[in-house]
């Protein structure tokens, strides 16, 4: 957790509440004449308050350790998927009103000004059905040697970084001069978990607005939960009583109303079969862990009662009557106003409640038991991961420029990205905050899902309950061909 190094959404909020009594966005500034708390305010009597430390900003964000640098305005090629980079890049060379577009073209202003660079973007699809003619156009990148045509940085969809890095496109990041992994704008979980040998080949962060939208949760309608007498959710999230045991006593057999045809209303809804893979992490599961000579191996609870377990409680959960694959603005789905809880993402937030009536929330995934340390979070696909080729011209460079776009990222497209999911009726609260929070400072990164492809068991726990009704037998049919998979990754960045 890195909660020490930074003012969190929360804070600003609570900040804002304190001063004006009423819930506002966490981007209004306080009034002229007032002095707004800080989350970092060590002040004691007698001291000068105007004082601000020297490593935050004046917001109390914390700074990067850059060094002034100049690189002659030298031209830096970022190579990118185009699917996403409406919520990474400046389509303009001004600001235009809009908060996120502005976010963007602000962090990228002040990083070519900062380090005296023009970020150049090219870009092809690189999706799930792209990502390995994206790659193609990485690996024969690299291998034309260093030229005045090299890639400075690839941003690429989460699982194409495995195949670039298994095909020696990448560096690794820990040998970077400059990137700094132990930064908040870096999450925690992408080297202690993704970390193979000690070496990093990919990172995401607050760079861009992939990995915040692609936050997986649940929603939850909070005006039909009083109505129907159900206890404060955000109340028991905070207890550590959000259990699969607690979710499932509302989210299975609650009455939640009749459809227009008369037949009963959903009381739990999700997109598809990959939500599978939001509860297998919330349970704090993995698929790979790392050994303690650095190598990777199969988690061994994958082979424990525990999971056995795991797998039975939410087996079941999907053949209850009352819970059912549905859009999120289905006819009778989430926006309707008679589904208690739906599986679903921040983008969600902001692509398709902003003009919902009800009041509704956003909650983590549940904890196995009480006794579970930490709620544990996903990310969709969908977010950028950053690597450097092999053959970057300039890889102290390409470092800093990483660096620098974390850093404004964190600063100014992270609190965008809030502002405009929770500025909506009824979302806007310290409550939602610090979900918000709690989601962004536990998201995992672990071998098994960054490198997809090569050990192909991400899906495992979605495709044993589409083929299979144990746990212990699925699992015992593929862990030979998983542990060969993780061996081969292995060999292949060793």
């Amino acid at each position: 957790m890195k909660k020490n190094l930074l003012i969190s959404v929360a804070s600003v909020i609570l900040c804002a509440v304190l001063l004006s009594g009423i819930l506002v966005s966490c981007s209004q500034p306080a009034a002229p004449e007032e002095t707004t708390p800080s989350a970092l305010d060590t002040t004691v009597p007698g001291e000068d308050i105007t004082t601000v430390p020297s490593n935050v900003d004046e917001n109390g964000y914390l700074l990067d350790d850059l060094p002034e640098l100049d690189y002659g305005k030298k031209e830096f090629t970022i190579f990118t998927w185009s699917n996403q980079t409406m919520w990474e890049w400046a389509e303009t060379d001004t600001t235009t009103g809009d908060i996120i577009k502005d976010a963007l073209f602000t962090r990228q202003a002040k990083t070519e000004d900062r380090l005296k660079v023009k970020i150049e973007i090219v870009k092809q699809p690189g999706e799930w059905e792209n990502r390995n003619s994206f790659i193609d156009a990485v690996y024969n990148n690299t291998s034309a040697g260093i030229n005045d045509d090299s890639f400075d940085l690839i941003g690429q969809y989460t699982p194409a970084m495995g195949i670039g890095a298994v095909r020696g496109c990448y560096t690794d990041l820990s040998e970077i001069k400059y990137l700094d992994l132990e930064k908040p704008w870096w999450p925690d979980d992408i080297y202690t978990s993704s970390a193979i040998g000690g070496h990093v080949y990919g990172v995401a962060g607050d760079i861009s607005c992939t990995l915040i939208r692609n936050m997986c949760c649940i929603l939850t309608n909070l005006t039909l939960a009083d109505s129907l007498h159900l206890p404060d959710f955000y109340a028991l999230v905070k207890d550590h009583a959000w259990t699969a045991e607690k979710f499932l006593e509302f989210g299975t057999g609650t009455v939640t109303g009749l459809n227009p045809d008369g037949s009963s209303c959903l009381t739990t809804t999700f997109p598809s079969n990959v939500s599978y893979d939001n509860v297998f992490y919330s349970g704090g599961f993995r698929f790979v862990e790392s050994t303690p000579e650095g190598g990777l191996q199969l988690s061994e609870d994958l082979s424990s009662t525990r999971m056995a377990d795991w797998f039975d409680l939410w087996h079941g959960f999907w053949a209850q009557p009352d819970t059912g694959v549905l859009g999120l603005t289905a006819t009778n789905g989430f926006t309707s106003g008679n589904v208690l809880f739906h599986f679903g993402s921040i983008a969600d937030v902001q692509n398709s409640l902003q003009e919902i009536e009800f009041k509704f929330g956003i909650l983590p995934y549940p904890l196995y038991d009480r006794d579970q340390k930490d709620y544990c979070s996903i990310c969709g696909y969908w977010v950028t991961m950053y690597s450097v080729p092999v053959t970057a011209p300039d890889k102290d460079m390409t470092g800093a420029v990483l660096e620098c776009l974390g850093s404004e990222g964190y600063r100014e497209i992270t609190p965008a990205v809030y502002n405009v999911s929770f500025q909506y009726r009824y979302l806007n609260s310290i409550e939602n905050a610090e979900i918000f929070d709690l989601l962004h400072d536990t998201l995992i990164f672990e071998p098994g899902r960054t490198f997809g492809d090569q050990i192909n068991c991400f899906a495992g726990f979605r495709q044993a309950a589409g083929q299979s009704d144990s746990w212990t037998s699925y699992y015992k049919g593929q862990s030979v061909v998983w542990k060969k998979n993780i061996n081969k990754v292995v060999d292949a960045l060793s």
